[in-house]
This record gives C-alpha cells, sequence and structure tokens, in this order.
C-alpha cells in the first residue's frame, strides 16, 4: 500500500508545482508559458488563462523522479524513527502528515482536472513535447526560473 502512496503524492507535488522551473519565452509572437518539476509537463493556454494543456511523457517521467526521491526521504526517516526510544509520538506525527499530504494531493489533482484543456484533439500531441525546438522555429528565446508553490 505504502508503495502506491508515494507516487500519489508525487503527483500532488508536481501538479501544484510545489517545487518547479517557469519557462518564459521571449519574442515577436505569443508562446505560451511551460511548467516542469523538473521535466517540461504543463503549458499554459493562450486562449484563457484557467486553461492548461498536459504532457503526458512529462507527468510520467516527473512521478518517477520525485516517487524517488520520496521514497529515499521515506527510508531515511523511518530509519531515525526505529532508532528512537520512544517513537510512538513521532510517528503518529509522521502517519498524519502523510494523511495531509494525500488531501493536498487529492485536492490538486481535482483543482487541476477542472483547468484540463480542450481534451484529446486529433494534431495534438500529447505525449511529448520539444519546447526548445518550437521556440526556435518561432524565433523565440525561453528563460526558466524556479517557482516554489506557483499555481
Amino acid at each position: 500500500m505504502k508503495y502506491a502512496i508515494i507516487p500519489y503524492i508525487a503527483l500532488g507535488l508536481i501538479l501544484s508545482l510545489a517545487i518547479g522551473v517557469e519557462y518564459n519565452c521571449e519574442g515577436q509572437e505569443m508562446f505560451p508559458t511551460y511548467y516542469g518539476s523538473p521535466f517540461v509537463f504543463k503549458q499554459k493556454s493562450l486562449g484563457s488563462s484557467m486553461e492548461y494543456f498536459y504532457s503526458i511523457s512529462g507527468l510520467i517521467i516527473n512521478v518517477m523522479v520525485w516517487s524517488f526521491v520520496l521514497l529515499i526521504i521515506d527510508k531515511a526517516i523511518q530509519t531515525l524513527i526505529g532508532k528512537l526510544s520512544k517513537p510512538k509520538l513521532i510517528r503518529i506525527l509522521y502517519k498524519t502528515t502523510i494523511g495531509l499530504m494525500i488531501a493536498f494531493t487529492t485536492l490538486n489533482i481535482a483543482t487541476d482536472s477542472i483547468m484540463l484543456g480542450r481534451g484529446f484533439e486529433r494534431r495534438l500531441n500529447y505525449w511529448y513535447w520539444d519546447m526548445e525546438k518550437e521556440a526556435k522555429d518561432w524565433g523565440m528565446t525561453c528563460k526558466g526560473k524556479v517557482v516554489i508553490f506557483e499555481k
């Protein structure tokens, strides 16, 4: 069960952009804002500020990366709790924190599903985005900046 919860919490961290990168592109044309955590997985729609498009491969890769990080953190915390003489209170606090993170993830998934773009239309590639190639084709330059809880 625990190993199913870790990717779920990782998805919540990604969708919330708890730690991420925002790519803004400058040039002669309008270009969407891209978001990554660390890989690009979301772009803001040019038509609406409340609509986003998601890259499936970007989400999968980011979930794998963050799941690995969270698994290492979990193992370290479990080891520290095991070394304590009276771990009961710490274990309860840890499980409460996990419960709050699950609630946080559920809220993020619900919020992002409301702002999901037009679904899967023809001629749109939701599996892979090459932001650098798109920017080069349109004569744009993109710069990324680290963001924390940028929703």
